[in-house]
């Protein structure tokens, strides 16, 4: 905390009466409820914004990065940087919630797995045709 969020914060407590030695402190829900939120200044609000509802649906469908701001560019004439996609990108990924993978544990002898995906192909004994090992 710099000294002018330090001089606000001391002037807030003052104008409330927290500083005075007769009243008991408040509790920390007003506390926390008094400052006011932080406003952004209109400079940092994205130029990628506007396309958030499609940037949206291309996160949701796995489309990279540079795909797009380039998709942006040639679609809807967006003339922003690269990088406001990516920070983009990321606040909607950290939105979403991750996905998930449940840890088995069984028994030895409780439970098998079978892979039936291809496997190695070799001759044996002048077969004709290739066995699977």
């Amino acid at each position: 905390m710099g000294r002018r969020k330090a001089t606000a914060l001391r002037r807030l407590a003052t104008e409330r009466g927290w500083l005075s030695l007769d009243s008991p402190l408040p509790d920390d829900a007003t506390i926390a409820a008094s400052p006011s939120p932080a406003r952004r200044a209109a400079s940092t609000i994205s130029m990628a914004e506007p396309f958030r509802a499609q940037v949206e649906r291309w996160v949701a469908q796995d489309v990279g990065g540079i795909a797009i701001h380039a998709a942006l560019q040639r679609e809807h004439g967006y003339t922003g940087s690269y990088s406001a996609v990516p920070r983009m990108f990321a606040g909607i990924r950290a939105a979403s919630p991750p996905e998930t993978t449940v840890c088995l544990s069984f028994a030895p002898g409780e439970a098998a797995e079978v892979d039936f995906g291809a496997g190695h192909y070799s001759r044996r004994f002048c077969a004709a045709r290739p066995l699977r090992v």
